[in-house]
């Protein structure tokens, strides 16, 4: 019984406040989580565009390559069933064309996951949020 009566223990108000603070941190946190997420996701969706493109132009042809923000370098595609990936650590793979594309794919799918996980925690929290501000309001379920 003395276990119920605390859990119907009514918080101060300024326990109250800081709770809503500290959730609505919460939440802006996991926004700014979900924005680096769709940058990642946004980038490797360009990053494949970009393969496919140079797959569709076939050896031989010559393109700009970045090779900084202001400055381009033209290049001649040599090898385009060869790709060096990027996987971490500085340590980068050689693929074939394919495989990179699966490994891309993978990486894509795993990031959507985050970001679903990331959006439905903001979600409870929000839900959180939104009974506490019914305590602080006096408004009862």
């Amino acid at each position: 019984m003395a276990k119920k009566d605390e859990a119907k223990v009514k918080k101060t108000p300024e326990e109250q406040n800081q709770e809503l603070r500290s959730l609505i941190a919460q939440i802006e946190a996991l926004r700014a989580e979900v924005a680096l997420v769709n940058q990642s996701i946004s980038a490797l969706q360009s990053t494949q565009a970009t393969l496919a493109t140079i797959k569709d132009l076939g050896k031989g042809k010559s393109m700009l390559i970045p090779v900084g923000s202001i400055v381009q370098v033209t290049a001649k595609v040599e090898d385009v069933e060869r790709v060096v990936i990027d996987i971490g650590g500085n340590l980068s793979v050689e693929l074939p064309y394919e495989e990179a594309l699966e490994y891309l794919s993978k990486q894509l799918t795993a990031l959507r996951d985050q970001r679903r996980i990331l959006e439905e925690a903001i979600a409870t929290l929000y839900v959180s949020a939104e009974d506490l501000l019914g305590e602080v309001r006096g408004e009862s379920k």
